[in-house]
């Protein structure tokens, strides 16, 4: 294999070079009709898919060519059907997902709310490799789901609304924050995603706003309590309006005041999750962004400032720069981050109708903008699974290759989440790890997927490259990339060596990292 080492090495220079020096200009908007509705080819299938969903399974590329791309939007965006396969394959992992409540019974017996003594501790050391699970979940839904519109905006706003799992209890509503708060709302109204996460424990732990308390100035001057500005902070800049939004610190202290008391049910309460806590909160009048609240509002005033965030046009650019940033480049062009923000303010957030039109957006279908984004860890190994036919094998392996990678999910410590631009991931250590993942995957070693190399690729002569080419990137393989192939499998016979360094050295190429 030290021809296979040595060509891997040679793409992982050249695609730390073309990292550096790709710099796509933004392409102006085109006078043409609806890409939607005109006439698409594979090659276009593929972009397509590698953007809107997580990369093209055997035959899907073709479909969009021949279906069109409208029909495949709505496809996705039709109600969830059953689909009882990929239930089976989420089955071991399926207890990570219970309710918090559910989880706690489990772990501790359902006597535990009687017995809440250092309950940190007892359902840290009952929750070993729960965190794995979850993730596992999440990677084989992005794998199998024939939903892949739905799977990638759950990753988009798990990064977007990111929690780190391992801090305190967050742990413990991890998995249900993204089953029943992102989830369920991936594709529905902004206004309600950002209510679900804001009223959602995972978030007001992993931020403080559960222990943000008003401020109380006692007759012997002392001042009690604790204002928590934190998840206010990150709900203003990172959440809404973005960090160039036009807010100011007196407008976080606002929110943090409206947000006294939004706060997460001890055990002794008679269970866990949300609640608010009037004696907690706040009472006095408060003005955020120029709007008043009046003294008295409650737990009201909180929604309402919700929804005035939601709608706010500083939001609406926000979100439709980073929706742009996700399917089209890094540094998108204007004309769709425009497009985007005015279907948002049209549609009142309907995030499914702003992404259909960042898909049917000329600026998407340019030659710039093909090829011009990198990979993150976790795009690279679903892409490749999905080509290759591969499946999680049920074991917890796969969430231990995503951390090596360096993008565990749920694992980001920052509220920022995991980056999506490439300059990033572009390290000595990353495009060693991606090295390792490609010569992995195809000699079958990668831990945690189960892969039949054999029924994926049956040609091993002459028409081994072309196959496999038109497989992982839809004969897109560029004359460097082929002939480097060519000289790797010179002199080999063997028929899975050819298979393995073939597919190794493809998805080790810069055609491969990119898409």
């Amino acid at each position: 294999m030290g021809k296979l080492r040595g060509s891997l090495a040679a793409f992982a220079a050249g695609l730390s070079l073309v990292a550096c020096a790709h710099a796509p200009a933004p392409t102006p908007p085109l006078a043409s009709a609806r890409p939607a509705a005109a006439t698409r080819t594979v090659a276009d299938g593929h972009h397509l898919l590698n953007r809107f969903g997580f990369g093209p399974r055997p035959g899907d590329a073709a479909r969009v060519a021949q279906g069109g791309v409208g029909v495949w939007l709505d496809e996705q965006l039709a109600p969830r059907k059953p689909d009882a396969s990929l239930e089976q394959a989420l089955a071991p992992y399926r207890r990570a997902l219970e309710t918090p409540q559910d989880l706690l019974d489990r772990w501790l017996g359902e006597d535990w709310q009687e017995e809440t003594g250092n309950l940190q501790k007892r359902a840290r050391k009952n929750a070993k490799g729960q965190i794995a699970e979850v993730a596992l979940a999440e990677v084989t839904r992005h794998i199998l789901s024939e939903r892949q519109l739905e799977e990638v905006l759950v990753d988009f706003w798990t990064n977007h609304f990111n929690v780190f799992a391992r801090k305190g209890l967050v742990r413990l509503f991890a998995g249900d924050f993204i089953e029943r708060a992102l989830r369920p709302n991936a594709l529905g109204r902004f206004e309600d995603l950002l209510l679900a996460t804001a009223r959602h424990p995972a978030m007001l732990l992993y931020l403080d706003n559960a222990r943000s308390r008003v401020e109380k100035q006692m007759p012997d001057g002392e001042v009690r309590g604790g204002l928590n500005e934190n998840y206010a902070r990150e709900l203003l800049e990172l959440h809404t309006l973005g960090v160039d939004g036009g807010f100011t610190q007196a407008d976080v202290r606002g929110a943090a005041r409206v947000l006294t008391g939004w706060s997460v049910r001890r055990p002794r309460e008679g269970g866990v999750g949300f609640l608010f806590r009037t004696a907690a909160h706040d009472g006095s009048e408060k003005t955020v962004l120029g709007q008043r609240f009046a003294a008295g509002g409650g737990e009201d005033e909180g929604r309402a400032l919700i929804a005035s965030l939601a709608k706010h046009p500083s939001t609406a650019r926000h979100l439709a720069r980073k929706l742009c940033v996700r399917f089209v480049a890094d540094e998108p062009p204007s004309s769709c981050v425009e497009s985007a923000a005015r279907t948002y303010r049209e549609t009142n957030g309907d995030i499914a109708r702003v992404v259909r039109g960042v898909a049917e957006h000329d600026s998407f279908w340019s030659a710039a903008a093909r090829g011009n984004k990198l990979k993150s860890p976790l795009e690279l190994v679903v892409s490749s699974a999905r080509a290759l036919g591969g499946r999680p094998d049920g074991s917890l392996a796969l969430a231990r290759v995503l951390e090596r990678m360096g993008e565990p999910i749920l694992l980001e410590s920052v509220p920022t989440g995991h980056p999506e631009a490439e300059s990033e991931w572009v390290s000595t250590n990353g495009l060693l790890s991606r090295m390792s993942f490609a010569s992995m995957l195809a000699a079958g070693k990668l831990p945690g997927l189960s892969l039949d190399l054999a029924a994926a690729l049956p040609e091993t002569g002459a028409g081994l490259v072309p196959q496999a080419s038109s497989l992982l990137l839809g004969g897109r393989a560029r004359p460097e990339t082929v002939s480097t192939i060519a000289r790797a499998l010179d002199g080999l016979d063997e028929p899975n060596e050819r298979r393995t360094v073939a597919v190794a050295l493809l998805l080790g190429s810069p055609e491969y990292q990119r898409q």
